[in-house]
Parts: structure tokens; sequence; C-alpha cells
């Protein structure tokens, strides 16, 4: 069986350092580029998706299959950041392509 862990880096900005300096959170939100040290900001497991050996899912049950992460969030867990804030719009024009121009 295979497994693919979900983990994530607690922003700390009074550990975390660019070029030997402290910076503020906007920096670490907004700079995707910016890697986040281990060392500073250990990733933390939260998930773990497991397949199940010879399972496979329809091509109509594929197709219809999406992940909304921006549009099913609650309002303290919205994602953040540039990126993020790209990540929506792209996500919905995907989803419609797929769908042959037609659905969310």
């Amino acid at each position: 069986m295979s497994w693919f862990d979900f983990a994530v880096q607690f922003l700390d900005i009074g550990k975390m350092t660019y070029w030997g300096s402290t910076r503020d959170a906007n920096f670490w939100i907004e700079n995707a580029s910016v890697e986040w040290n281990e060392a500073e900001a250990p990733f933390h497991v939260i998930a773990r998706l497991a397949l199940r050996r010879n399972s496979q899912l329809s091509l109509e049950a594929s197709a219809a299959t999406y992940f909304d992460v921006t549009n099913n969030s609650t309002p303290d867990s919205r994602p953040v950041g540039s990126i993020n804030r790209a990540r929506c719009p792209a996500e919905v024009a995907s989803r419609r392509a797929r769908a042959g121009g037609v659905g969310q």
C-alpha cells in the first residue's frame, strides 16, 4: 500500500529568519519563493492519505471530483498570500475547462 502524508509548517516570526534577520508575518506569507527553514519551522504531519490496493475511480466519478480549498474554508482558515489569492480563479477556470465550459 502507498500513502501520502500531509504536513504543515507553523509561522513563528520570532524564530524564523531570512539572511539572519527576523521578518514580519507579511514577508513570510506574501513571498512564496522564500523557503521556510525546517529547523526554524518544522513540519507537523496532520493527515495521511492511504491508497487501497487495486482501487479505481470510474472515469465519470474522476471527472466530477474536485477540491475547492478557497470556497470550502471557514473565514478563519481561508488561504492567505498572493499565490492563494490567484488560486481560486485559476481552479474555477480549470474546472470549467475540464467540464467542457459548464459547471461551477
